[in-house]
């Protein structure tokens, strides 16, 4: 049953991306809207659907945010027989970033499972960690944001995940006069305690179990590249992103597209 749970979480959320990016908050007064369409595969099963968020600066430095809400349109096993489903509304992650100075950012995401039957996690989540970044002065156009946070998932149905630290990383380049920003980045994901549940036996007594996945990982490399399609404004961008994972539980192995466009105002 942990394992089923595990898996069905880990596959409603092999699209969501922890904290907006990782680069300095926007000005006091600013903001921006995402809307962009994901798809991912493994094998013979695939997931395609839509997904939306929006940030706004409510003064100097404090940016708050609305992230990976949506809608999923399928995920599914293409085989004769199985059942399958996985349609309906995404959880919904609340988010804030307060930069303490121009290079140094603190966050905060709270993940609330409110999406559909088939989409949700089930898990009330933590992400809560620091970033840096900052742009080459030696190389203009060049810039770097990095990232660390720990991952802590609430008991729900008997079920606790173990807690994970996260790093990660991305370098992105604008090619002078084109408005083209290539990007590279790599995440991994460290499971650092054991997930556990509660069983039932015979008798009626309940005994805690391990799923022995501490010390499980997770690396996500991603390419990409944005460009602004309306100077400062509007920003298309396109990213692939390939996953390996010790299991599923940590996210699996699937590869993935992600196709979006995000409007400054």
């Amino acid at each position: 049953m942990f394992k089923k749970i595990a898996l069905a979480s880990a596959l409603a959320a092999s699209a969501a991306f922890a904290t907006w990016d990782f680069y300095p908050v926007l000005e006091a007064g600013k903001g921006s809207a995402e809307a962009g369409l994901y798809y991912d595969w493994y094998h013979d099963w695939s997931q395609a659907g839509l997904k939306v968020g929006a940030r706004y600066s409510i003064i100097q430095n404090l940016e708050v945010s609305l992230q990976g809400w949506g809608f999923q349109f399928w995920s599914e096993t293409d085989c004769n027989g199985c059942e399958n489903g996985g349609d309906g509304l995404r959880d919904l992650t609340i988010g804030g970033r307060y930069q303490i100075d121009p290079m140094v950012a603190l966050f905060l995401d709270l993940n609330l499972p409110i999406g559909g039957d088939e989409v949700t996690s089930d898990e009330i989540a933590l992400y809560m960690g620091g970033q840096f970044s900052m742009q080459v002065p030696e190389a203009p156009g060049l810039k770097f944001g990095t990232e660390a946070g720990l991952f802590w998932g609430f008991e729900h149905d008997n079920n606790e995940r173990g807690l994970e630290i996260h790093l990660a990383g991305e370098v992105g380049y604008t090619i002078p006069d084109a408005g083209i920003t290539p990007f590279v980045g790599l995440q991994l994901k460290y499971r650092m305690t054991e997930s556990t549940w509660e069983d039932v036996d015979e008798n009626g007594k309940k005994h805690e179990k391990g799923a022995n996945d501490d010390g499980d990982k997770q690396v996500i490399l991603w390419l990409g590249a944005d460009f602004f399609i309306i100077p400062n404004q509007l920003d298309i961008k396109a990213k692939l992103f390939v996953r390996s994972g010790d299991h599923s539980n940590m996210g699996g192995d699937a590869s993935g597209l992600y196709v979006g466009a995000e409007f400054f105002f």
